[in-house]
């Protein structure tokens, strides 16, 4: 499974987790106005008429409050910074809709029982309008400050989740950067595979198996934050072998002396194949040379690279990429320069850090 698949995984797990968590909080806020609110204050038997008429019809109007409250209220006015209009919707809706459940209550629901702080039955529209307004207003700072803390967890929960899912795509785009093997380069390789298969060169069975290798290295190892140096060499060493099996297509001899003990040291994964890869894609009139020299010493490994000829535009931009994507990777760690000498060659000097 790719990582960018893992991340829309992880976005739709986030959302299916917070809608949960609304109506498990909304099912235990009901739950709580059905104990304490009506079968703890009942005066007689507990039966189904009075659920109904206690819990489902006295609270149906309050409820309807509540959820225009925070499913159109919130989201489209407080959110969105319209504070005034919010605020003004909002007393308009608690002094409507307490008028609204006093004419609904004497309509529709039938009071099968009173406790000391509902209205009689004698009592005039003004009283149960007032002692509502007191009830109301209860109520909705309780469902608001519960509300208040969903959202907070929600918004805390949700930065949390973004910050991670930011450095993870971060990490793809690193791994991207370390992993991204030129399409002109294997195009190239498998099209010097192909001919020296046709002509039955008796190389091309090594040829096969050192590519594979190369791209296996690549594979297994690029997605490390660091990589054993003697593999990093050993991939290296392998990539110059596979550049000499196939000098009669790619017209370039490498050569490379190291100096040092690469035992026991950590280095950043494809950074000498990266480099030496751009290298193969130039089209030459002739045969070119690249001499690599390599110091490997306790904390820094230093790489100068001397090339026959000047370097052409496109073997420039190739090497000015390079320096970008690894400098993103591992920010002023690793120094980079490379120039076009007067005598017609490219000089390249590459500082890597080495960890134990």
């Amino acid at each position: 499974m790719s990582n960018f698949v893992q991340l829309e995984i992880n976005k739709k797990n986030r959302w299916v987790y917070f809608t949960k968590y609304r109506w498990v909080a909304h099912a235990i806020y009901w739950l709580w106005v059905l104990i304490f609110g009506t079968l703890l204050r009942a005066e007689g038997p507990i039966t189904f008429s009075l659920v109904i008429n206690h819990f489902v019809l006295d609270n149906l109007i309050i409820a309807c409050f509540y959820y225009v409250y925070c499913l159109f209220l919130i989201p489209y006015y407080f959110k969105r910074n319209k504070n005034t209009l919010f605020w003004l919707l909002i007393v308009l809706c608690y002094f409507s809709f307490t008028a609204l459940d006093v004419v609904y209550h004497n309509v529709v629901v039938d009071l099968s029982f009173q406790s000391a702080d509902q209205p009689g039955p004698n009592d005039g529209f003004l009283d149960h309008y007032l002692k509502n307004l007191t009830g109301y207003l209860f109520n909705f700072l309780i469902f608001s400050i519960m509300l208040f803390f969903m959202e907070k967890s929600e918004e805390n929960h949700t930065f949390l989740e973004l910050e991670k899912e930011k450095k993870e795509i971060e990490q793809v785009k690193l791994d991207l950067l370390k992993t991204n093997i030129s399409p002109d380069f294997i195009m190239r390789s498998l099209s010097q595979l192909k001919h020296a298969a046709l002509r039955e060169d008796h190389n091309t069975p090594e040829s096969i198996l050192t590519f594979s290798d190369l791209l296996r290295y690549r594979l297994y190892r690029g997605r490390q934050q660091n990589t054993p140096l003697t593999e990093e060499l050993e991939a290296l060493y392998s990539f110059i072998h596979f550049i000499d099996l196939n000098k009669d297509s790619n017209r370039l001899k490498v050569q490379l002396i190291t100096q040092g003990a690469p035992e026991h040291k950590l280095i950043a994964p494809l950074s000498l194949v990266n480099l030496l890869e751009p290298f193969c894609n130039i089209q030459t009139a002739g045969p070119t040379e690249l001499q690599m020299v390599m110091l490997i010493e306790e904390e820094e490994l230093i790489l100068e690279m001397d090339y026959n000829i000047a370097a052409p535009d496109a073997l420039l931009k190739d090497l000015e990429e390079y320096g970008r994507n690894y400098k993103q990777l591992y920010d002023d760690k690793i120094q980079f320069h490379f120039e076009n000498c007067e005598d017609a060659r490219c000089i390249i000097k590459l500082s890597l850090p080495i960890s134990l």
